[in-house]
């Protein structure tokens, strides 16, 4: 009967000690997880402010409010970093974008839908230039191509959730493939829109009519007319 007894007890303690090593555990990787997220956050933060060369390690960790250690404890260097933090950054978008679309830019026509969607391009170049120039670039000049498969990735989910939108209007299109022209139509915008904010070289430049707004008017106008026609 001690024996008994005495083996409950050894279980008893052994579980509570068990538990608690638990719940240390789960504390832990929950700090690690909110210091990998501030760290994200912070890095989006500075390069929005400094681009990527001005994003330094301290920089960085000086905005999360942690150790430049915290950092090389989960990224091998500051290349690491950035990659993970625009892929962050593309995927909040994605998720926003799965959130809110519909609410912040569906409208009862076909144009009035577009000229949204054309103003929201412009929107996130006017409002975090250096960061989206900063992205463009990155994609441009990295050697990781699994970063930028991802990244692509994300960017032709966010370019679908588009398309479904204004796929709402459905009735307007008279293309004999409605999806496809819709989805050339919002690729050609983007790129569009993506050439003139970003590229001071570009040739949209040499032709000072063309503001952001007439520019914006313009897209709408071609976006709508190519639906329409047969």
């Amino acid at each position: 009967m001690y024996a008994n007894v005495y083996l409950h007890s050894h279980i008893y303690l052994d579980l509570s000690t068990l538990c608690a090593m638990s719940r240390e555990k789960v504390a832990k990787q929950a700090r690690s997880r909110a210091t990998a997220e501030r760290l994200l956050v912070a890095a989006i933060r500075v390069i929005n402010k400094y681009g990527v060369e001005g994003a330094t390690v301290p920089r960085i960790a000086e905005t999360a409010k942690v150790a430049p250690a915290s950092m090389y404890r989960r990224y091998a260097d500051k290349d690491a970093l950035v990659r993970a933090a625009f892929v962050h950054v593309l995927q909040q978008s994605n998720q926003n974008n799965r959130q809110m679309l519909r609410k912040l830019l569906l409208r009862e026509t076909l144009e009035s839908t577009v000229a949204q969607v054309i103003a929201a391009f412009f929107d996130q170049y006017r409002h975090h230039p250096l960061l989206m120039r900063s992205l463009a670039r990155y994609l441009e000049t990295t050697e990781d191509q699994a970063f930028v498969s991802e990244a692509r990735s994300i960017g032709a989910s966010n370019v679908e959730q588009v398309v479904a939108l204004l796929m709402v209007h459905r009735r307007e299109i008279a293309k004999a493939d409605p999806e496809h022209a819709m989805r050339f139509a919002v690729l050609n915008a983007a790129c569009t829109v993506e050439a003139y904010a970003l590229d001071t070289s570009s040739l949209w430049r040499a032709f000072p009519e063309f503001s952001s707004e007439s520019l914006a008017r313009d897209l709408t106008a071609g976006f709508v007319a190519y639906l329409r026609s047969p």
